[in-house]
């Protein structure tokens, strides 16, 4: 049995909406740790004490927040080079497709990389009496 241009197209698109959700999710776990940062840093008497120990947490999931989104610039750069790979082919020029890939999985895991760090640091800032 082989691989169908049906399926090949399929799994094409599964992979391009589970890269999108995988990059929501990214959006979504350094968006709402902000968010929960803010209101935990509003609820608590001794916040001027520690305001200045969430700056660092707060920083790097603002970071982690960035890098998801410019994560979706590379997604449409990957895209738009494909695209033009496939219709201009020989005659195209400048960086390839998976160019725009690894660097765009490389944002991605800096995401993931900036989030884990705040949550140790948020973990460590507010554990401090």
């Amino acid at each position: 049995m082989g691989f169908s241009e049906d399926q090949a197209l399929e799994t094409y698109k599964s992979m391009i909406a589970i890269g999108t959700e995988a990059l929501k999710a990214l959006q979504l776990i350094n968006g709402g740790a902000i968010v929960a940062l803010l209101a935990y840093l509003g609820q608590v008497p001794d916040r001027a004490h520690l305001a200045p120990l969430v700056a660092k947490p707060l920083a790097l999931f603002l970071g982690g927040l960035l890098a998801a989104t410019l994560a979706f610039l590379g997604t449409y750069l990957t895209q738009l080079t494909l695209l033009n790979e496939f219709f201009k082919g020989g005659a195209f020029r400048g960086p390839k497709h998976m160019s725009w890939l690894y660097l765009t999985i490389g944002i991605a895991l800096a995401s993931l990389g900036l989030f884990g760090w705040g949550s140790f640091a948020a973990v460590g800032a507010l554990s401090h009496p």
